[in-house]
């Protein structure tokens, strides 16, 4: 299944209890869509490297989810946070799934070994 992380940055000004519900939100919007929430990791209000809306600080907020969600459906999570005033962006990003890439790793390594130990056997 794939993995994804979502990254999003709220209004630095807002309440404690505004917060708790647009993760409450962000949690609702992927998991209507197949998705399962797998962490989210709170952030707080951190300095941002350019300023957006004319704020320098925003909330940030990371969550990493599983599911097969179509294009349709990640674009739709996506376009739902931008249309709230009190998100300043989002990124969503598809992460890659690194057992398989380390188990092609380990095979192409177990080639080569086999490879160059053949190698070795015919100069003899």
């Amino acid at each position: 299944m794939p993995n994804y992380e979502l990254v999003v940055l709220f209004d630095p000004y807002l309440e404690d209890e505004q917060y708790a519900l647009l993760k409450d939100k962000v949690k609702e919007l992927i998991t209507k869509r197949n998705g399962e929430v797998t962490n989210v990791d709170v952030w707080g209000r951190q300095r941002m490297a350019y300023p957006i809306a004319k704020k320098v600080e925003a909330y940030y907020v990371v969550v990493s989810f599983t599911g097969q969600l179509t294009e349709a459906a990640l674009s739709e999570v996506t376009r739902n946070l931008r249309l709230d005033e009190r998100v300043l962006r989002v990124m969503l990003t598809r992460l890659p799934d690194l057992a398989k890439k380390a188990e092609k790793v380990k095979k192409a390594k177990q080639e080569a070994v086999s490879g160059s130990a053949g190698d070795a056997g015919s100069a003899s």
